[in-house]
């Protein structure tokens, strides 16, 4: 009986898709990353669309960005900040009207980030429930460990930039520290394989 070969089908995706399930099972860590980067780059380029316009819509339907929003001071050394700092600045890019947008950008990123890693990144059939469980937590803190760090750049960023470079630089330097952070945690909570 001749030996059975591999049928390349319209159904397989294509030759470029053969190509990446070949590559991706002999190099699993490397293509889980450039998945895991891919969609941590669409999520952040989500987040800058959605960063463009609801500040704005706060600013021109609330009286939100006349409210400060300074949460959590810290005074360490030469540093004095807010975890979150988001002080009035007389438009669509300070106050609570700015914090709710980026809060908003944040949790509909991950909202979107978290069935896309753990479906197709990681391919892990754990538990739903204590996967987001596990998400949420790590979420909860790296957003404010980002935030914190936030407060050490946007003020320069702001200093220097054009609302638009303002807001592509804050999305690309808060993606890319979470993205660092992100990827060996994500390893943690989705682990390969059906739940035990």
């Amino acid at each position: 009986m001749p030996e059975r070969t591999e049928i390349i089908s319209g159904h397989d995706g294509g030759p470029i898709a053969v190509w990446w399930r070949r590559f991706a099972a002999k190099h699993r860590l490397i293509a889980q990353f450039v998945m895991f980067y891919a969609f941590s780059l669409f999520v952040t380029i989500l987040q800058y669309v959605m960063l463009t316009f609801l500040p704005n819509l706060f600013y021109a339907n609330t009286n939100w960005c006349d409210i400060p929003c300074q949460l959590i001071h810290l005074a360490l050394g030469p540093v004095d900040t807010y975890v979150f700092d988001y002080p009035v600045t007389g438009d669509a890019t300070g106050g609570m009207g700015y914090f709710a947008a980026f809060a908003i950008t944040l949790f509909m990123a991950q909202c979107v980030n978290f069935p896309m890693q753990r479906n197709i990144t990681f391919k892990s059939h754990g538990n739903v429930w204590f996967q987001i469980a596990w998400y949420v937590v790590a979420f909860v803190l790296i957003t404010i460990v980002c935030s914190f760090l936030m407060g050490l750049y946007v003020p320069l960023c702001k200093r220097f930039f054009a609302p638009a470079v303002y807001n592509i630089l804050i999305t690309v330097i808060n993606g890319g520290v979470q993205m660092v952070i992100y990827f060996p945690i994500y390893k943690i909570i989705f682990p390969e394989g059906e739940a035990k």
